[in-house]
């Protein structure tokens, strides 16, 4: 079974970040893979008025969590994105994770470009992926 780690800004807007892990939780129930990251799981979210001591322990368990999985899926608007999201993508291409990059614009960062092995903008494409790593077998 694959392990992915979601990792998106949603300390920036809390409203938005919890209404987009509802939409990600109805694509990923459908498949058999094991989802960390913020709203997954056991996985906490940081939330803006969070003290410094529990973001550095909760990042902490983040970048565990990250080292058991197999893909990193960075969800990015281009607008907000956080410097725990930027920490994660590099910590992902050290440890040789496949990096998914699900942006809704055309992309035009070279920083993000060269981090990610796979760039898409919508979520049937991230269906699509799912469905063949796990040979489309739902759940």
């Amino acid at each position: 079974m694959f392990k992915l780690y979601y990792a998106s800004a949603i300390d920036v807007c809390v409203k938005k970040a919890f209404e987009q892990i509802a939409e990600f939780k109805k694509i990923f129930k459908k498949y058999q893979i094991e989802v960390y990251g913020a709203g997954f799981g056991d996985s906490p979210i940081i939330l803006p008025n969070c003290s410094d001591d529990y973001k550095g322990v909760i990042t902490a368990y983040d970048l565990r969590k990250i080292r058991e999985c197999d893909i990193l899926l960075v969800v990015a608007d281009l607008e907000t994105f956080a410097a725990g999201t930027c920490m994660e993508f590099e910590y992902a291409r050290q440890l040789g994770l496949y990096i998914i990059l699900l942006c809704p614009e055309k992309l035009k960062n070279i920083f993000l470009e060269t981090y990610a092995n796979k760039i898409i903008h919508n979520s049937w494409q991230l269906e699509a992926i799912l469905k063949d790593i796990t040979r489309g077998e739902k759940i």
